[in-house]
Formats: C-alpha cells, structure tokens, sequence
C-alpha cells in the first residue's frame, strides 16, 4: 500500500529518500508522497585537454576537460552512487537523470549509450526529477534550494536557472505538454498532494483533479489531450488518466499491489508502469486503457520510473540493482537489458597513449588492482591484467603496441611490460628490493625506473627484453622518479644528495651531473618542456610548494603559481604554452593551468574533491 508521508524538511524532498522509487517518506501523515530521487563522448576529445583523477565522489575515477575547466566527462566510472529518473532528451541522443554522487542530488545529462555524463547543476541543496521540453531547450526539474521542493526551468546545458513555482507545500515531478506550453506537476500547497498545471513561463497555475487522496507522477499524452497518473484514492496506487481539462477521469489499473510513474509511449499506444502485482517491482506495459498489460522486467531488483525514448523502441528505468539506484535501459519488449551507471570503485593514474586514442589506468572493480585500457571517450574498457596481486601506474611505450607497469605479482614490486592488449607479460626486472616508477625512452630503447636494490634508490637502466640493467646513480641518498628529457639525451630526477631534496639532470650515459636550482627545503616533480629547454618542479622553497619553471643553467628561475596554497604535480602542455597542476588554495585538490610565463591562471575543476595526476592529451591526436 501506498503510504501517506509528508516531507517534514526540504532535503528529504530530493535526497530523495532513496525510496527506491516507492511512495515511502520521512514521517507525517498529510498525505504527501516521496519518491526515490533522483561522460566518453560521441565526438573525439579536443587537443590540448587534461586527464586526471579524481576523488571527488567516495571513489578515484579518471576524468576529463579541457584546460578552461569546461567540458568535463567522467571518463572511467559511470558514478557508483544513487542515478535515477532517466528522461530522454526529444532527438534520443541524450538522457538527464538525477545523481546524487557529489551531494544530495544534481542534474546530470549523459549520452543515450551512458557516456559523456555532465553534472549541469551545481547547488547544495538537492535536485531532481529532470524532464526535457518537447524542442529540447529546456530541461525542467525540482529543487530545494529556496527552502522546500519548488519547479524550476534551465536551458538544456543548466544555464539560465529560474524557479516557476513559489508555494508553502512541496511542488515536484514536472512533466511538460508536448508543445511546450504547459508543465504538470505535483503539489501539496493544498495540504496534499494534487496534479497541478501551469503555463511553461509558471503563470496560471491551477489543480487539475482535486483530491483527498494522492496523485502525483503526471505524464502527458504524445498529443496533449490526456494526463496519465498515479494516485490512491482507491486505496493503493494505480494509474489514472484524465482529458488535460480535468475532465473524464479513468481509473485504468485496479490492482491489489501499487502500480505507478505512467509514461506515454511516443505513439501513445502504450503506457509503461511499474507495479508490485508480481511480488517485487517491476517495469510493465499496457494499452492506454489498461488492456494488454505486459511485464517487461523480472528480477529481485526494484525498478521503476521507466522513460520512452522518442523512437519508441527503448525504455530507459531506475532500478535498485546491487543495492544502489542505477540507469538501466532495454528494448520495449524488455530485451536486452543494460546498465548505463554506477560503478562503485576507484581508477586512477591515467596514461594518454601517444596517439591520444586511448587510456591506460588502474582500476581496483575487480577487488584488486588491476591494468586497464580504455578509448579516449571512455568506451570500450577492457582490462588487460588479471592477478590476484596488484598491478599499478601504467606507462605506454612510443609507439603504442606496449605498456610498463610495476606488479607485485611475485611477491615484491617489480616492472612488468606486456602489450597493450595484455598478451605476453614479461617480468623485467628480479630483485628481493622494491622496483618502480618506470619511464620509456623517447625513442622506446631504454626503461629507466627506481629500485633500492643496493639500499637507497638509485636510477637504473634496462632494455625492454630485460637485458642490458645499468646503474645510473650512486648515492648514498635517494634519488628517484626519473623523467626523460625530450631527445633522450638526459634525465631529470629527484635527489637528496645534498642534505635536502633537489632536482638534478644526467646524461644518459651517466655523466654530467648537475643540480637544477638547488636551494633549501624540497624541490621534486620534475617535468621537461617539449623543447627540453626548461624544467618546471616543485618546490617549498618559500614556505610552501610552489610551481617553479627554470632554464637547464639554472637561470631564469620564475614562480608560476605563487599562492600560500600547496601546488604540486607539474605537467607541461604539448604545445608548450601551458603548465597543468595540482592545487590545493581552495581548501582541497583542484586542477589549474597556467601560461608557461606564469600569467593567465585558469582553475579547471571547480568543483574540488581530490583531484590528482592532470595528464594532457597528445595535441595531434585532435587536431591541434
């Protein structure tokens, strides 16, 4: 049965209680209903856009933008928290859903197959209960953030934000006319919940069938003649539908079990529902008189909130699988069932292949660390490892065909290389001491990574066949983290030979070994210019870390970030004009970039939440 609650604070309205879509709220008794509440994309990523990982949902997943901060996509993960109320956008390609992976609830849109999902609301309080205009400009939706549950209207990428309705009850679940005249919506300004209609600008808002009952989840007919809804005023939850008049009102389901949110096929020939009648809650479809009824799922999941694409031939739904609110879509005929969120795992240390076709990263979904790879829009993810152990910090040969990687697999960490595929794993490296950070050679010859094989690290040298090992420093300090300098010619790396850590550069060869601005406190990071003119590292030289850039003399020396804030991470831009990193002025890690003379700062995440490791992509790879 239905059962009558009210929304006794604003943040249950749309933090949705996580009713997993059934009528359940937080306590009263007035008869107000709460509901569950509520990117790869289709075109290649730009040149020059980062790469990077992110903490800022309860796990590290791979994202991507470009340098301004703008077009952001959740490469690796498609969230891992509650998505629900999926509705299509009038051309198909997308979906906007409600998410609440960063907070009590936003609006998300996503490409019909998943990808390409976009945060485009951004508020403390909770949104949800999307729903698309019939031209595709608008996406209406509920939000608390003037105190209780109140429709609002935004264009369909979030700009231009502004409430319609203003009541003293809650007013959700908007459903616009298909000319995109009018809204429905529920409301319980009238001390329970009614249907309501408004003009689209939020004018002449009237009820539409009175009741004492309940009657929520309004949904218009393809030609705007009939409301079809929810309600039990016969007890339980069944479906309704009236003239848009509130004229000849029909009960067209009468079932002991709840049967509610009717969503009109394009055609209207259809309405799909769930219901319980089977036990559990399912996804069904019945004539618009209520003939016919069909079940289209079955399972011990709860599904519910089914949406119509345009074409008529998907149904996209919320469903509780796993235990958490996910988007799922299927065929109309309940075929071919696929999710399209919710992953609840963490992938990190994100690797541009050289081509800028694909990403390489660590993911731990399968209970352990493990190498995957993945095309530049996030599609395609295939795991390329598979041991018990833990596989890490993937790094693409050249030319592409191979990747390094360190692997405990044998009991200590040790460099691994295989190729790009996974096939033919090679142990590179055999010692009882820790070997890591691996970095090709420009021209894929040489591996240089860390080992402290003879009890400080040191940098060494190996072929890609595991011959050929050379000791390239000797300390009696550590010296790690080597990187590559554009021609091969030399290495940068971090030393503590000096009492502090400093950066210094050798010849491949081994010699010329020379400190890079050395100065008190911790310098680290190094990161060559794609000329191999510069440096830029990282350094706490003036009390806290600093992005610093300099010549190989050791002239020039200039403070690009200059905040009290830590900044870390440097990453040069291919072209050379930008320095990425990692910045924590904002109270938690965000992206920034900077112009490689230290003017024009942009922060790039916004929304900080333990952001990390930026990684451009190759310019080539989209043009520029």
């Amino acid at each position: 049965m239905l059962r009558n609650r009210q929304w006794t604070h604003a943040l249950c309205v749309l933090a949705l209680v996580l009713a997993l879509g059934t009528a359940e709220a937080c306590g009263g008794d007035n008869g107000t209903r709460v509901r569950g509440t509520p990117r790869p994309t289709s075109s290649p990523i730009a040149s020059e856009d980062i790469a990077f990982e992110s903490q800022r949902s309860s796990r590290v997943e791979i994202h991507a933008s470009n340098r301004f901060g703008s077009d952001l996509v959740n490469l690796s993960a498609k969230a891992g928290s509650t998505n629900s109320h999926p509705s299509w956008s009038p051309d198909g390609k997308r979906l906007a859903f409600t998410s609440e992976r960063e907070g009590p609830g936003d609006i998300y849109t996503m490409n019909a197959d998943g990808t390409d999902q976009v945060r485009i609301t951004n508020d403390p309080a909770a949104d949800g209960f999307p729903a698309w205009s019939s031209d595709g400009q608008f996406i209406a939706f509920a939000s608390t953030r003037d105190g209780d549950s109140e429709i609002y209207v935004m264009r369909s990428d979030g700009s231009g934000q502004k409430r319609l309705t203003n009541s003293a009850g809650v007013d959700s679940f908007p459903s616009w006319s298909p000319d995109g005249s009018r809204i429905a919506f529920e409301s319980a300004r009238a001390g329970n919940t009614d249907i309501y209609v408004m003009n689209a600008d939020g004018s002449d808002q009237k009820p539409l069938v009175a009741d004492a009952a309940v009657d929520f989840a309004p949904h218009w007919s393809p030609d705007g003649q009939k409301i079809a809804f929810a309600s039990n005023r016969g007890g339980n939850s069944d479906i309704y539908v009236v003239d848009a008049d509130g004229a000849n009102l029909v009960r067209v389901t009468d079932n002991p079990a709840d049967d509610g949110d009717p969503a009109w096929s394009p055609n209207g020939s259809r309405i799909a529902f769930y219901s319980d009648r089977d036990g559990s809650r399912d996804i069904y479809s019945m004539d618009p008189d209520g003939g016919a009824p069909t079940q289209l799922t079955r399972g011990d999941a709860v599904y519910f909130a089914p949406a119509w694409s345009p074409d008529g031939s998907r149904i996209a739904f919320s469903s509780s699988q796993d235990g958490k609110l996910s988007i799922l879509v299927m065929k109309a005929d309940g075929s071919l069932i696929t999710r399209l969120t919710d992953r609840p795992f963490s992938d990190l240390s994100p690797a541009w292949s050289p081509d800028g076709s694909k990403l390489a990263f660590e993911s731990n979904r399968d209970n352990n660390s493990e190498i995957y790879v993945m095309e530049a829009d996030g599609s395609n993810q295939v795991r390329v490892t598979n041991n018990a152990a833990a596989d890490r910090r993937p790094v693409w040969s050249p030319d592409g065909r191979s990747l390094a990687f360190e692997s405990e697999r044998d009991g200590n960490r040790e460099i691994y290389v295989m190729r790009a595929d996974g096939s033919n794993i090679r142990r590179l490296t055999n010692d009882a001491a820790a070997d890591y950070s691996p970095a090709w050679s420009p021209d894929g010859s040489l591996l240089a990574f860390t080992s402290d094989r003879d009890g400080d690290p040191e940098i060494y040298l190996i072929h890609p066949d595991g011959s050929g090992l050379v000791k390239l420093t000797n300390n009696s300090r550590r010296d790690e983290n080597a990187v590559w300098s554009p021609g091969g010619s030399r290495l940068a790396f971090e030393s503590e030979s000096g009492g502090d850590v400093d950066i210094y550069v050798v010849g491949a060869n081994g010699s010329g070994l020379t400190p890079i601005a050395s100065s008190p406190g911790r310098d680290s990071s190094p990161a060559w210019s794609p000329d191999g003119s510069r440096l830029a590292f990282s350094s706490d030289r003036t009390g806290n870390l600093e992005i610093f850039v300099v010549n190989l003399d050791g002239s020039g020396l200039r403070n690009l970030s200059n905040d009290a804030g830590n900044d870390s991470g440097p990453v040069w831009s291919h072209s050379g004009k930008y320095v990425a990193f990692v910045s924590e002025r904002a109270g938690t890690k965000s992206i920034f970039t900077v112009n490689a003379d230290g003017s024009g700062l942009v922060r790039v995440t916004v929304k900080g939440g333990g952001d990390d490791a930026p990684a451009w992509r190759p310019i080539f790879a989209g043009g520029g």
